[in-house]
């Protein structure tokens, strides 16, 4: 759920001429931060902290907010 997710979201704009696991190392991230993390806020920051030092491009917690909001509808809120 996650991988597609973040594939969706594509932040780089890597994807379609990417591997289909281009961001695998960044959502294994994810995907383990999200037992951390207790608001999308927090989740957020924590994405934009994992994609910033993957790619050397500076991510903020407002451009990251988005898909945060739809991570954390998607596996914290159904719980």
């Amino acid at each position: 759920m996650v991988k597609k997710i973040v594939n969706d979201w594509d932040p780089v704009g890597l994807l379609p001429s990417a591997p289909d696991d281009e961001y695998e190392f960044e959502i294994t991230r994810i995907v383990s931060l999200l037992s951390n993390v207790d608001s999308v806020n927090t989740l957020s920051d924590g994405i934009a902290q994992i994609f910033t030092k993957a790619f050397d491009w500076s991510f903020s917690l407002e451009e990251c907010l988005p898909v945060a909001r739809i991570i954390w509808a998607e596996t914290k809120q159904k719980k």
